[in-house]
């Protein structure tokens, strides 16, 4: 190989792992910026599962003012994730999901929690997406954000169903007892093969157990309400 050929290899190599090299650090610098930018969000998630835990402390008749309020801290998320999705290339929302998604699994189970206790149903993906102001733009609430974060909050729902007793509210845990095995059972239909989801499902049978343990307890004394007729 004559000294030239060698000049023009070591030249190849030297330009292609230059350019690999600034790639790698553009794309390392970019993931702290998207990390960064989604701080302010966490502290509005923690602020609002902060104020749903005041649930298990109140009377029921203050819950519903709780969950409004819950959802008015949810809806000062919208020009964070405006931020966000701004920093993220066109298309490419998965590379970057790393460091968007358990923030958005918290927002889930925030926002599953305060609706389910407003309208007695669960929130479907579009709502929370229309709510955080997200699905139209470069960031998506994946099917597995979303059933981890109504996950989440179905593990919260058998702490509220024993303290929801102790302020004489004997309704609310049948009420819970019937969501939490509903959703079970949509659950145990979906072919899990995701590990992550699968085990957060796992746990799922041992909050339907606590809850039906509730409504048994009430039942063996007497407390549970009588039915209403139609």
């Amino acid at each position: 190989m004559s000294i030239t050929a060698v000049k023009d290899q070591r030249r190849s190599v030297e330009e292609a792992l230059t350019q690999a090299i600034t790639s790698l650090e553009a794309e390392q610098s970019l993931k702290k910026t998207i990390r960064e930018a989604v701080d302010p969000l966490d502290d509005v998630a923690r602020s609002a599962l902060s104020e749903l835990n005041l649930l298990h402390s109140i009377p029921s008749s203050g819950h519903a003012a709780l969950c409004e309020k819950c959802l008015a801290t949810v809806a000062t998320s919208k020009s964070h994730w405006t931020t966000v999705a701004s920093l993220i290339p066109k298309g490419e929302f998965y590379r970057y999901q790393f460091a968007i998604g358990p923030t958005l699994r918290s927002f889930v189970t925030a926002i599953a929690m305060a609706h389910f206790l407003l309208k007695d149903e669960l929130i479907p993906v579009f709502a929370i997406s229309s709510l955080l102001g997200i699905g139209e733009g470069e960031i998506i609430l994946s099917a597995e954000d979303y059933l981890q974060g109504v996950i989440g909050m179905v593990n919260e729902l058998p702490r509220l169903s024993i303290n929801a007793v102790t302020t004489q509210n004997f309704f609310l845990p049948i009420k819970i007892s019937a969501f939490v095995n509903d959703i079970f059972a949509s659950y145990s239909l979906l072919n899990l093969r995701n590990d992550a989801l699968r085990r957060r499902f796992d746990s799922l049978k041992y909050d339907v157990k606590r809850c039906e343990d509730v409504v048994y307890d009430l039942t063996l004394r007497g407390l549970t309400p009588a039915p209403t007729s139609a």
